[in-house]
């Protein structure tokens, strides 16, 4: 400074000299001391950018789109199942035992139920239908007083009837049992227990090629008849009453070779001449259970199609 001012009470104002100050810079320790205050960021800077970077959750990039996911199968031609389409079984045609059974089936199914000439010698005494359609035909039942071997070939065709109708297995012993009427149908003179079911086999040499399932029953419903109950569907309507019946067909089955032959409607006949001994049962007085689309058509074949027929629910 070249001049500075003082305050004297003794003097006054007065002005005085000074050396001005001199600095002496050095070019190294500048340089450090600039740099220094380069680096230098003031603490609130530091401590907002610290607080906001921990808050805000970092910035996610934008996914593209992805594609509509789709499931691939690869066929190593191994374990590929076939439905086949005339006997309905399902098989592995890789696999050696699974083809092997299927022909067996196929067969049974296509041909008939090969039963052996041992059950046609120890049943000629059971044949009791001669059959009138079917070219040398004649028809075996299979009921609780059979042999035990009967019943174990009557229960083998059960079988293939059953996996092709895709019906519930019936068990031995309940197939076999006996039954008794309702109590609001039972009658003074009636016996308490009768056979429960009876097994129609239709022959052919020591084949069957066609089997009826019969259920003792004693009552029915009778079917409208109309254009909603057409034979192009399953379905039927029933009247809400019920009549008196003796007969109802669970099953009725015919092989596939053997089919369009008169087999299904021989067998009705048998029922019919040869359920109850020396006794022929009226048709109004037999019942069908929940007919197929096929069943439904024998059955307006068997009742004449405009003859009201009968259905039961089974139990």
């Amino acid at each position: 400074m070249p001049w500075t001012v003082t305050n004297s009470f003794k003097r006054g104002l007065m002005k005085t000299y000074g050396r001005p100050t001199w600095r002496v810079y050095d070019d190294e320790r500048a340089a450090k001391k600039k740099t220094r205050c380069d680096d230098w960021v003031p603490l609130t800077e530091v401590n907002s950018n610290s607080l906001r970077s921990s808050a805000d959750p970092p910035k996610q990039k934008a996914q593209k789109p992805q594609a509509p996911l789709r499931q691939m199968q690869i066929d190593l031609g191994n374990e590929v199942r076939k439905t086949c389409a005339t006997c309905g079984m399902e098989y592995i045609p890789s696999n050696t035992e699974d083809a092997a059974l299927h022909k067996k089936f196929h067969e049974m199914n296509s041909t008939g139920v090969d039963l052996g000439k041992a059950f046609m010698r120890a049943n000629a005494s059971r044949w009791v239908y001669e059959a009138t359609r079917f070219e040398e035909g004649y028809v075996v039942i299979v009921d609780r007083k059979a042999s035990p071997s009967a019943k174990n070939q009557a229960k083998k065709v059960l079988e293939v009837v059953n996996k092709e109708l895709s019906s519930p297995e019936i068990d031995e012993e309940v197939l076999w049992s006996q039954t008794e009427a309702p109590e609001h149908r039972k009658d003074q003179n009636e016996e308490e227990k009768v056979d429960r079911y009876r097994v129609f086999l239709h022959m052919k040499d020591s084949r069957c090629v066609g089997l009826c399932l019969t259920e003792r029953i004693w009552e029915s419903q009778p079917v409208i008849l109309g254009e909603q109950n057409g034979t192009n569907s399953s379905s039927v309507s029933v009247k809400d009453e019920r009549h008196p019946a003796i007969v109802g067909v669970s099953r009725i089955w015919t092989s596939g070779a053997s089919r369009r032959m008169g087999i299904a409607l021989d067998l009705l006949d048998c029922v019919v001449s040869n359920y109850i001994y020396g006794m022929e049962i009226s048709k109004d007085q037999i019942a069908f259970s929940q007919p197929t689309e096929s069943g439904k058509r024998l059955a307006s074949k068997f009742f004449e199609e405009e003859q009201t027929w009968h259905v039961y629910n089974e139990r």
